[in-house]
């Protein structure tokens, strides 16, 4: 008797790497903004643009793209 082996390869969602994106973009533009702001408002920024990194990051995870292609969370 034989065994049949098949090799399956991860499908990765799309919409949630495109969501993602979208995520990180915005991200980004918080960290550019907060350059130009004061102190306390720039914190404000930052920290908001880290949580949004983070959810980019999980979206990607969610989405079933391979570890080492993730990026990296703030």
């Amino acid at each position: 008797m034989s065994t049949i082996t098949t090799s399956t390869t991860p499908t990765v969602d799309e919409a949630l790497v495109a969501e993602a994106a979208i995520v990180r973009h915005r991200a980004e533009s918080l960290r550019q903004q907060a350059a130009k702001l004061d102190e306390v408002l720039g914190m404000s920024y930052r920290r908001r643009a880290s949580e949004l990194e983070m959810e980019a990051w999980l979206l990607e995870v969610r989405a079933g793209v391979p570890e080492p292609l993730l990026h990296h969370a703030a």
